[in-house]
């Protein structure tokens, strides 16, 4: 079957789009207090008004001002105009409340969170008082409403507090919490399959001989994988025998993942494997990129799971991953593909000598005058992994971009974009 080869970004962003049009996570409640970083999966009502009741925004005394006003017209209540004294009676904590309570002719002592009084209009802070024999003292008369919390003032009953297809924050937890909501409904993380090819590696830990390789891509994708809030199962490296990749393949085919992905053997060489294998017990959709790095990118389907072949070399799997497997994972959490891009100034000279669309590595911070400015980080070669560590975003050169000179007003993708919250 033939498939599309050497196509640009964009149209390998829409082929992938496509792909996904149908595909659906399921649905799971899981507890609120598990939900950081998961995608809501329908719209959530507050059950409750919140505050349930009229409460105390901070420590002081409830009163009810009408004994002090006649109308809008203050009305003095001493031998000194302008200076008010009441008794005090019993306190009011924030804690249950076993029986209505009223201040009458009194001010009643009231700790934040505690319960309004049920005649009282106004709190006067502790600061504010002058403490006496008989009670309080105060020389100025609160506004009608001060430093109450209203029931309903925060969040009302019925109102939509998190939208379907919101990925759930820190915040959002208290929120729901605040509501007595014990559970949410969220997508079930994507489950990824990540599997390295190449029969130089070895794993870290283990003694490494002559002609190889640490394996360094399968833990720094998990690791941002799992950041981007999958499940991954990270397989036994894979061989580069056609009998190997085969029986590989056809058990991925078998099982029940949403994306599969494999490192290496997507390339041009004797051994690289993978389109061939994946053309025969799957469907290829697209091979090769123009993008730099992350040119031999390869997508189709194996079984009822999306395939990403992405290159070997780890600057380039990377990269592939973020620009093009992390729009997956947000579509399919019913999210828009879009990764976030900003603004920032080019601290020296860049050379770009091809009409592909590249994805430096850089670091950004804030310059003196408030802009951003960004760097590239040294020597841009695809085996050289040092330069994601130093680097804190992509710097985005588009396919007609040349030569920048410094002080270039340049697009910049943070590192941060590339997670769930």
């Amino acid at each position: 079957m033939p498939f599309a080869q050497s196509i640009n970004h964009s149209q390998a962003l829409k082929m992938i789009q496509q792909a996904l049009a149908e595909k659906r996570l399921d649905v799971e409640h899981i507890p609120v207090v598990n939900a950081m970083g998961r995608v809501a999966a329908a719209d959530v009502l507050a059950p409750i008004d919140v505050p349930t009741m009229a409460c105390s925004r901070m420590d002081g005394y409830a009163i009810n001002t009408a004994l002090f006003r006649r109308g809008d017209r203050v009305v003095a209540n001493s031998e000194q105009s302008g200076t008010w004294r009441l008794s005090l009676g019993a306190a009011v904590h924030a804690q249950r409340q076993t029986a209505p309570v009223l201040c009458g002719e009194q001010a009643i002592p009231i700790m934040t969170g505690g319960v309004l009084p049920e005649d009282a209009d106004a709190i006067i802070l502790k600061e504010q008082v002058e403490l006496t024999e008989e009670g309080i003292r105060f020389d100025q008369l609160p506004s009608r409403g001060s430093h109450i919390r209203p029931r309903g003032s925060d969040l009302k009953a019925g109102q939509r507090v998190l939208k379907a297809n919101t990925p759930i924050q820190a915040g959002m937890v208290g929120v729901l919490s605040s509501l007595g909501l014990a559970e949410v409904a969220v997508y079930a993380a994507p489950k990824v399959a990540l599997m390295v090819t190449g029969d130089e590696l070895v794993q870290p830990g283990a003694d490494c001989g002559p002609g190889e390789i640490y394996d360094a891509n399968a833990p720094m994708l998990q690791n941002l994988l799992q950041t981007m809030g999958c499940q991954v199962a990270v397989l036994s490296p894979l061989g580069d025998t056609e009998e190997a990749v085969r029986q590989r393949l056809s058990e991925m085919a078998d099982a029940a993942c949403d994306l599969i992905i494999s490192v290496g053997g997507v390339s041009m060489g004797d051994k690289d494997l993978i389109p061939e294998m994946l053309a025969e017990l799957g469907t290829v959709l697209f091979h090769k990129v123009r993008v730099k790095p992350g040119f031999p990118l390869l997508f189709g389907r194996l079984g009822g799971g999306l395939f990403f072949g992405l290159p070997g070399n780890p600057v380039s799997c990377y990269t592939t991953l973020c620009q093009y497997i992390w729009p997956a994972i947000r579509l399919l959490n019913q999210q828009n593909m879009a990764v976030a891009q900003w603004r920032a100034v080019l601290t020296h000279e860049v050379k770009k000598s091809h009409l592909r669309r590249e994805f430096m590595r850089a670091h950004f911070d804030m310059g003196h005058d408030g802009l951003l400015q960004v760097s590239v980080c040294g020597d841009q070669q695809s085996s050289r992994i040092e330069s994601l560590a130093q680097a804190n975003c992509f710097l985005v050169l588009n396919e007609s971009d040349q030569d920048l000179s410094e002080g270039s007003s340049v697009l910049i993708q943070p590192f941060a974009a590339w997670r769930m919250v």
